[in-house]
Parts: C-alpha cells; structure tokens; sequence
C-alpha cells in the first residue's frame, strides 16, 4: 500500500498546537511547515484558546489547508455562542466545534486533575500547576430538569448558521447523543463523535450506530492506541462494526512526545492494516469522509 500517497490527499482533524498550558511540540506554522508535502489538510485544536486567533500562515497553494477551531472550556466561556461568530466570521474554511473537552463534566468526575498527567513529557509536568477538578466549574450540556440549556441551544444554531462541524468532544456518550439529536432537530448535519472509544467516555456501539444514522461520522484516534492503550484490535472492530464509510481517522497527536501527524497516521494505517482494514476503507477515512466535512 502507498501510505504516502494516501496521506498527500488525507485531512487530519484532530492535532493539538500551542501555546497552550499543556507543553505543546508545534505552533500552527511550525505544524504547516512540519506537514508541507505530506498533508493536504489539518484541523488544529486548542484546549484554552481559539486557533484563529493564534498566528496563522499565509493561505498559498502547496501548503496543507488549516481547518481552525474553538473549543468550548471555561477558557472562553463555556457555552459561549459570541466566540464562535468570532472564529467562523475569520476562517476561510468551516470550523470546528468542540463541545466542553477538560471542562466537561463527566472529564472532571474520572479524574482528580483538570489536565490528565497522561498528556504530559514528565519532564515538565513539574513545572506545570494542575487544578484540581473539584475546584473547577464542570460543564453539561443539560439543566436542573435534564433538557438542554438555552445557551447550549444558541450554541447549537450559531453552528448550523456557520455551517460548522460540531465535534462532541468529552461529553458523556449520554450528552453526546442528547445533543446529536437536538443539533439534528433543528437542521444541523456534520458531526464528528469525538474518539468515542476512549475509556473516559466508552460510548455504546449501538449508540454510536444511532448517532451514525443521523449522518454523525465516528472518529477514531490515534492516539487512543499510542497514549491511552486501547489495542489496534479493538479499534478495528469499532470500525469494521460501525462501517468505514461512517468513520474517519485522526492522529489526535500534538504532544512533545509524539510523532508527527503524517508520522502517527502511517503507523497507524499500517497497524489498522494488519487488522484487515483495507486501502480503500483508509482512504474513506482519511480523505472522502473528512473532505465532506469541509467542503
């Protein structure tokens, strides 16, 4: 198989950059750059700032297309509709919205620290203050009543008036398929289902099915074989279940430690390969399925 050649055509919507309060081994430039040659596209994401407000580089022709974010943590407000005006109003491309990732209520309740010392080169974690998660204001999608808040639902309209992707982020497969629906309701139609398979959120794969159905596209991560140790196996059989045409593939590297996304996404193609995952099911994944998302 031509892994190269799948990857000069494929989106990566998933790579982490900084600055950031967590050590990051690329800035935006520095990732283009980095990636120039072997990526056609990146989705960058920030767990405390907008992507479109940190340094950009010049849109030119042979330079990978930089799909901008914001994620939705107490960093910029929470459920905060006004910031993702903001970043859509300035991106050339459809942006991503991740709902609450380190703010997420049911994030905070399985760990002690807002930021998992997981995610960290333990050379630095040192250097880093990490708050503890009782101390932080988590955030739901749901009211005291359990229907979605009203600043959840402006949310939910500024997407679909920017034509963004929502991006379920670490909510609870319970929230995630909560808001799918809303989202669906009201006219809403690209959805990426956050690395459901991480065992902090270990959503259901007849839920991921049904979320399916209403045209969510499931993704699998990279970096849930490399950091958090879910086995290529496992993986495969999500994917096989669920059909690569409803998936797609993304590094979710970014780490000072990890490799570089075209790096991470050549293994991990190798090893979803030996799994008896096909080229044409790669190429779904990695290049249809993520072009669709984004026009």
């Amino acid at each position: 198989m031509n892994y190269k050649e799948i990857l000069r055509e494929a989106i990566d919507l998933h790579v982490h950059v900084g600055p950031e309060i967590i050590p990051r081994r690329f800035t935006i430039p520095e990732l283009v750059k980095y990636e120039t040659g072997k990526l056609k596209g990146i989705g960058v994401k920030n767990h405390f700032f907008p992507t479109i407000a940190m340094n950009q580089p010049r849109v030119s022709s042979g330079l990978p297309i930089i799909i901008n974010s914001v994620a939705l943590n107490n960093y910029v407000g929470g459920f905060n509709a006004d910031i993702i005006r903001a970043s859509a109003e300035l991106s050339v491309t459809p942006i991503i919205v991740w709902f609450p990732t380190i703010s997420s209520k049911s994030f905070l309740e399985s760990q002690v620290t807002e930021i998992p010392k997981e995610w960290f080169d333990e050379k630095k974690l040192a250097k880093i203050l990490l708050q503890k998660s009782k101390s932080i204001t988590p955030l739901t999608i749901l009211d005291k009543n359990g229907k979605i808040r009203e600043d959840v639902k402006k949310v939910v309209e500024t997407i679909k008036k920017y034509q963004a992707i929502l991006a379920t982020g670490h909510l609870s497969w319970q929230e995630s398929r909560d808001l799918i629906k809303f989202a669906y309701k009201i006219g809403c139609r690209k959805f990426i289902i956050t690395h459901p398979i991480y065992q902090k959120i270990a959503m259901p794969i007849e839920i991921q099915k049904e979320l399916v159905r209403k045209g969510a596209l499931i993704e699998q991560c990279y970096s849930m074989y490399s950091i958090d140790k879910v086995s290529i196996a496992e993986i495969a059989k999500q994917i096989k279940d669920v059909g690569a045409k409803s998936c797609i593939l993304s590094s979710d590297v970014g780490q000072t430690f990890s490799p570089g996304p075209s790096e991470a996404l050549t293994e991990f193609m190798k090893l979803l390969e030996s799994e008896g995952i096909t080229s044409e099911e790669l190429k779904k994944m990695l290049v249809v399925n993520p072009a669709k998302l984004i026009g």
